[in-house]
């Protein structure tokens, strides 16, 4: 949308530049050279002080308009390293949530914090590790129990708790950065990344 707009803008610069240099010609047309202009004689080189002087300020507000589209270009650069360095955290990131969810959901029934479903772990597990579905115990997590579980916060179990304070952390750390991107740039990046099953879990059972 941002790059839209700036791409109208654009049209209507070189636009307007085009018409106020053909109107400052043919203005000079009249002054130098037509029956209807001032009837006088003109010094040599009025006439191209006056072109030259008019001519110059119409560049120079074209020359503005090129470092302002540099500039915006810069920022998109920027923008866009900085979306690709979020999405290359998140990358990284994705493999560890999702081996931390297993581990979540494991220990919450070991601890007898939760009682399985009809979806046991031994089920989960299969399709975790036969059927590559990553995300089957972070929908796990989203359920009430489990969710209410680790809301509760009511567990002795180190490996537990250490379990849920690195989920935490890695996307306290991922929120942050899509903050960031949000604040900046064209927010679909930002919405993609929270459509995920990681970022919904963390927001379902953290936040």
């Amino acid at each position: 949308m941002i790059g839209l707009k700036r791409h109208w803008f654009g049209y209507l610069i070189v636009g307007v530049s085009l018409v106020c240099i053909l109107g400052w010609v043919y203005w000079g047309y009249i002054l130098f050279f037509s029956q209807t202009g001032y009837p006088y004689i003109w010094a040599r080189g009025e006439l191209g002080d006056f072109l030259g002087g008019g001519l110059g300020g119409i560049a120079v507000v074209i020359v503005i308009y090129t470092l302002w589209l540099q500039i915006c270009q810069l920022t998109e650069q920027r923008n866009e390293t900085f979306e690709a360095g979020v999405f290359r955290m998140f990358d990284v990131l994705q493999p560890e949530v999702q081996n931390l969810s297993a581990r979540i959901i494991s220990k919450l029934i070991i601890n007898k914090l939760v009682k399985e479903d009809d979806e046991s772990f031994d089920k989960m597990l299969h399709k975790y590790h036969e059927r590559g579905d990553k995300t089957v115990f972070l929908r796990a997590m989203q359920k009430e129990p489990y969710c209410e579980a680790i809301q509760l916060k009511k567990y002795d179990d180190e490996e537990l708790v250490s379990a849920i304070d690195r989920f935490e952390n890695i996307m306290q750390l991922l929120c942050a950065s899509l903050k960031k991107i949000s604040d900046h740039t064209d927010d679909d990046f930002a919405k993609a990344i929270e459509a995920t099953e990681i970022y919904q879990t963390y927001k379902k059972c953290f936040n």
